[in-house]
């Protein structure tokens, strides 16, 4: 008995069932990819895979009465493992006793019956809902939904009143209501409605929150074992081996461009005064600057065309439509999109004329119009011609006159007009002239004066070109004391962190909301959070984690600034309005996805140093100890994010967990990062072999963050592009990281060899 409960308890399993479990999450995301969300629940609902998930739960609840804790320094071993049988007991009681259906109501109309998930039966509630009135909130000037709403009355022997909106649920009888849809048809409004009863909702939840508790623990006692293993030993603080420092050249190449020629360019002091006119675009008023740059940016796949202002450029469009028709300044997309339409050439760029008349383009974009009204899978360039018909909707816009609207309304909410005027030097005095006689809504100077003011600054350009430097400064003082190069790291690092905190703070006060509803804003956060991680750094006077935190932000920043990624502010769809776990969910996940980079930056660093200088044994030992309590500390805020992430769904759509391929993935990676942990006190790897097994599991962070929208293209979160296009660039990158990781795995053998 005392054999079978050890081997049941084995932390060999524990390891092996978290990589089997992981690897079988992680082939249903694929799955669904592939073939769809049907098929991927035959994998997520098996009974083998239940009966994996009860082995794991044997063996959690086997360590639990094998090792159960005799010394005050096992708590947090007891209170992680137990946690986890919470929440898998919580998991069994939503399977077995969760209601969940939707009820969809016209307007006058009152049910009790809902309809389950699969379609397959229905559900009769206790009570009737009437749908009194439904309503849509919509940006200013736009037919895009900022919120909608049901005014309902709960019918329940007496008439309850209430208000159902996205974030916003109703509850009754045990019963949650969710705004989940609605439907437009003849003048007549439904509304679809989430129901949703689930007991294991708390139990689960309850679980999440002692885990959290359970690895601060953990985290606090392998801390001290550590500080108090350095006193025993007493070893003398060396300096620390010799800096690496890696430059990385980005080189911006672009091809040649046909200049604007006979296209007319108003003049600059016309293009400065008309810069900060207010205008309506994209559910919001904002400067016609920042409409320029979006504009130029999407005709043209550049920030700005060479030698143009973006201001007069867009001026130039709306007064010369004739002259820019015929410019090549539309980005074609690439060779193959040239040949589907038979623009001859090839060429990168062409003009309005030419790619409108292409002999086959009208023929190529219907049939990708057909399929995807079919819901049909797209080709890559089917993709791509939808994305230039894009670029053209967006030019054409500006060449009709139709894209400034710069005349407000006298109500808040509708569309401004065109200026009668068409030329920039009436344009150029719009502004004075409106603001005599200006409605209340219209955009105070000193709102546009700050929109203005960030576009020009550009603060995450400004942000890599301080960090930049400071990783550097705090490479070259590794070796020895250089007080001017640590003035100059310590400088640089806290001015990047104040360009960074100033622009998510100017960003913030421009929409209105936190900016981290989309993948540019997102990463943001990224950069900011790793530079905290440096400004700690100084604080604790750690110069290898300072040079590592201002490397690893300045590259973030970097690629954020030069990749070709959306840096405008955007309405924000309903799902993410009007809730505060937008705030606290995502700023948690993305210090989750720092401080694992920064463990990915370290092991690099000693695998490296394996590789080139075997000898620094000292070194490595002080990284890899840095590299296995970060691992802690972003295991645990992983883990808080998929906490908050789990509650903001239930409070959403009613279910903390539904199987979308992002949230599987953030389970992927927390349960890859387990494995290495519990490899690791197990002595199964020792400390190279986690510097290998982390630079392995940070490529699950890279499939949550970037695999699930642009490799898979599936599931419910939005911010990414759905695109394939970055797989050829990550399988680059996969290959070059085998390369060096067996390089160092060849290294460390032959040096484990000679030692023997």
């Amino acid at each position: 008995m005392k054999r079978s409960l050890q081997m049941l308890a084995s932390l060999k399993l524990t390891v092996v069932l978290l990589l089997l479990l992981a690897f079988v999450l992680a082939w249903g995301t694929i799955v669904e990819s592939l073939h769809g969300r049907e098929r991927a629940a035959l994998i997520y609902y098996a009974p083998w895979f239940f009966a994996l998930q009860g082995l794991f739960a044997l063996n959690l609840l086997a360590a639990l009465v094998e090792r159960w804790p005799r010394t005050r320094s096992r708590i947090g071993f007891a209170v992680t493992h137990a946690a986890m049988l919470v929440i898998l007991a919580g998991a069994l009681v939503t399977q077995l006793f969760k209601v969940e259906g939707q009820l969809p109501l016209w307007e006058g109309q009152s049910s009790r019956t809902i309809f389950t998930p699969t379609g397959s039966g229905q559900l009769e509630l206790p009570f009737a809902v009437r749908l009194d009135d439904f309503q849509i909130d919509y940006y200013d000037g736009t037919s895009r939904p900022a919120m909608f709403r049901s005014l309902v009355t709960v019918l329940d022997g007496e008439e309850r009143a209430g208000v159902i909106e996205m974030n916003r649920p109703l509850t009754h009888g045990g019963y949650n209501f969710f705004q989940s849809s609605y439907q437009l048809q003849g003048g007549r409004e439904m509304s679809i409605l989430s129901v949703a009863r689930d007991p294991g909702q708390a139990i689960v939840f309850l679980g999440y929150l002692l885990l959290v508790g359970g690895m601060i623990l953990v985290f606090a006692t392998r801390l001290s074992q550590l500080r108090a293993a350095r006193l025993r030993t007493a070893t003398a603080q060396g300096a620390a081996g010799p800096a690496a420092v890696l430059l990385l050249a980005l080189a911006l190449g672009a091809a040649g461009a046909t200049a604007a020629g006979a296209a007319e360019i108003p003049p600059a002091e016309l293009v400065a005064r008309v810069r900060a006119l207010p205008v309506q675009h994209d559910g919001r008023t904002m400067p016609f600057d920042t409409q320029a740059r979006e504009a130029v940016r999407t005709v043209t796949g550049r920030r700005a065309w060479p030698g143009i202002d973006p201001v007069a450029m867009t001026l130039g469009w709306y007064a010369d439509p004739q002259g820019w028709s015929r410019q090549p300044v539309v980005k074609v997309g690439g060779r193959k999109v040239a040949a589907a339409i038979g623009l001859a050439g090839a060429p990168r760029w062409a003009s309005f004329e030419a790619i409108v008349g292409a002999p086959g383009f009208a023929t190529a974009l219907d049939r990708a119009h057909q399929k995807q009204a079919a819901e049909a899978r797209l080709t890559p360039v089917e993709q791509d011609l939808l994305e230039l018909e894009g670029r053209l909707v967006e030019l054409d816009a500006f060449l009709r006159g139709r894209a400034l609207r710069a005349v407000p309304t006298r109500v808040a909410g509708e569309a401004w007009q065109p200026p009668a005027a068409r030329d920039a030097a009436a344009l150029a005095t719009l502004e004075a002239e409106i603001r005599t006689a200006a409605p209340a809504h219209y955009p105070a100077a000193t709102t546009i004066a700050r929109e203005l003011r960030y576009n020009a600054t550009r603060p995450t350009r400004l942000a890599w070109l301080l960090l930049l430097p400071a990783a550097i400064a705090a490479a070259l003082t590794l070796e020895r004391d250089r007080w001017r190069l640590d003035r100059l790291a310590f400088a640089g690092l806290i001015g990047g962190f104040l360009a960074l905190s100033w622009g998510i703070w100017q960003r913030w006060q421009i929409a209105g909301r936190i900016p981290a509803s989309n993948m540019y804003e997102s990463m943001l956060f990224l950069g900011w959070g790793v530079a905290l991680l440096g400004v700690i750094a100084l604080a604790l006077r750690n110069r290898m984690l300072l040079l590592n935190a201002a490397g690893t932000s300045a590259l973030a920043v970097m690629l954020l600034d030069l990749l070709p990624m959306d840096p405008f502010v955007h309405p924000m769809p309903p799902v993410l309005s009007g809730t505060p776990w937008l705030a606290i969910h995502v700023p948690i996940i993305m210090l989750g996805y720092a401080t694992l980079a920064m463990v990915t930056v370290f092991a690099h660093l000693v695998v490296g140093l394996e590789i080139f200088a075997p000898h620094r044994q000292e070194l490595s030992r002080r990284w890899s100890e840095l590299l296995y309590l970060y691992t802690h500390v972003g295991s645990i805020l992983l883990l808080a994010g998929i906490l908050t992430g789990s509650i903001w769904a239930a409070s959403s759509w009613g279910r903390y967990w539904g199987w979308d391929p992002k949230e599987v993935w953030s389970l992927v990676a927390f349960l890859a990062y387990m494995a290495i942990l519990h490899a690791r006190w197990d002595a199964q790897i020792r400390a190279f072999g986690v510097a290998l097994a982390a630079i392995a599991a940070f490529w699950t962070i890279l499939m949550t963050y970037l695999g699930v929208n642009y490799v898979l293209a599936a599931g419910l979160h939005s911010y990414g592009f759905g695109s394939s296009r970055l797989v050829g660039i990550l399988v680059i990158v996969a290959l070059v990281e085998i390369l060096f990781a067996g390089s160092g795995w060849l290294a460390h053998r032959r040096r484990r060899a000679a030692a023997s």
